[in-house]
C-alpha cells in the first residue's frame, strides 16, 4: 500500500509537469508571438544603422531642396500601414526598412536655400517614435523638437514603404547629418559637428558645382548596411522540459505502479 502511494504521488507530479511544459509550449509570449503587449513595460525596437557621413558639398549636391526653418509641429507617430496601427505579424519577423514606426515634422519655412518651392511648410519624415506600448528608435535618425530653429538638407522620400503613405514630405539627407540646429549666436550644430551658420551658407552658395544636374540618391542606398535591431521582449518557455522526456516518464511511472 506504501508504494502505490509513493507511486501515486510521482505520477501526479509527473502529470503536473507535462501540464506546466504543454502551456509553456502554448504561452502566447514565445518567440512566435505576434506583435502584442500584455505586459506593463513597452516593448523598445532599437534600429542600428551603419552610414558613411557626407562633406558639405555632397550634402548640398545630394539634396533636393535645402531650407532654413522652424519647427512648427511635430505629429503623432505611425506605423507605416495603411491604418497607421501595428503590423499584424511576429515580432521577430519585422524587418527594417519595410516596417517601421514614423514621425512627421511640420517645418515651417523662413527661406530656400536650393530649388525654392511655392509652400511655406515642408512635412520631413523621420524614423522612430511610440505608437501605443511599443516604441522604436533609430542611432542615424535626427531629432527635432517644436520651436528648433533648424537648418534641413532634403531629399524627396523614395522609400516604398513610406513614399506613399500620408502627406507629401522630405527626408532628412544623410540621416542626423543633414539637420543643423541654429543658434542665436550664429552656430550651426548637429550630432558631431559644430559650424558656423556662415560657413555653410558659403558651401551652399558656391556656384562651381552640379547641383541642378544631380541626382539625389536615396537614403536606402545605406539600408543594406544596417545591422538590424532588437526588442526588449524575450521567450517564457521553461528550459530545459522536454515534451517527450515528460511524455516517457509519465508511461513509466503508469507501467511501474502496474507492475507493483
Amino acid at each position: 500500500m506504501r508504494n502505490i502511494i509513493k507511486y501515486g504521488i510521482f505520477l501526479v507530479g509527473a502529470l503536473s509537469l507535462l501540464t506546466l511544459n504543454a502551456l509553456a509550449l502554448s504561452n502566447p509570449s514565445n518567440d512566435n508571438t505576434e506583435l502584442e503587449n500584455n505586459s506593463n513595460e513597452a516593448i523598445g525596437i532599437d534600429i542600428c544603422i551603419d552610414f558613411i557621413p557626407y562633406t558639405h558639398e555632397e550634402l548640398r549636391d545630394k539634396s533636393d531642396t535645402i531650407v532654413i526653418g522652424t519647427v512648427k509641429e511635430i505629429l503623432p507617430p505611425r506605423w507605416n500601414t495603411i491604418d497607421g496601427k501595428k503590423p499584424k505579424k511576429l515580432l521577430k519577423k519585422l524587418e527594417y526598412p519595410d516596417d517601421i514606426i514614423y514621425t512627421d515634422i511640420v517645418i515651417s519655412i523662413d527661406e530656400y536655400l536650393k530649388n525654392p518651392l511655392s509652400s511655406r511648410e515642408l512635412i520631413v519624415r523621420v524614423t522612430g517614435g511610440t505608437v501605443g506600448d511599443f516604441s522604436m528608435t533609430t542611432d542615424a535618425d535626427p531629432s527635432f523638437n517644436a520651436g528648433e530653429k533648424v537648418l534641413l538638407y532634403l531629399r524627396k522620400d523614395t522609400n516604398p514603404n513610406t513614399k506613399d503613405i500620408g502627406h507629401e514630405h522630405f527626408i532628412v539627407t544623410d540621416f542626423y547629418r543633414g539637420k543643423y540646429t541654429l543658434t542665436g549666436d550664429g552656430k550651426a550644430i548637429t550630432h558631431d559637428e559644430t559650424v558656423t551658420l556662415d560657413k555653410l551658407l558659403s558651401t551652399i552658395n558656391q556656384t562651381d558645382n552640379n547641383t541642378n544636374n544631380t541626382e539625389a540618391s536615396d537614403n536606402t542606398e545605406t539600408v543594406g548596411k544596417q545591422e538590424g535591431f532588437s526588442s526588449t521582449i524575450e521567450s517564457k518557455r521553461i528550459p530545459f522540459i522536454s515534451f517527450f522526456w515528460m511524455l516517457a516518464a509519465v508511461l513509466a511511472a503508469v507501467l511501474i505502479v502496474k507492475h507493483r
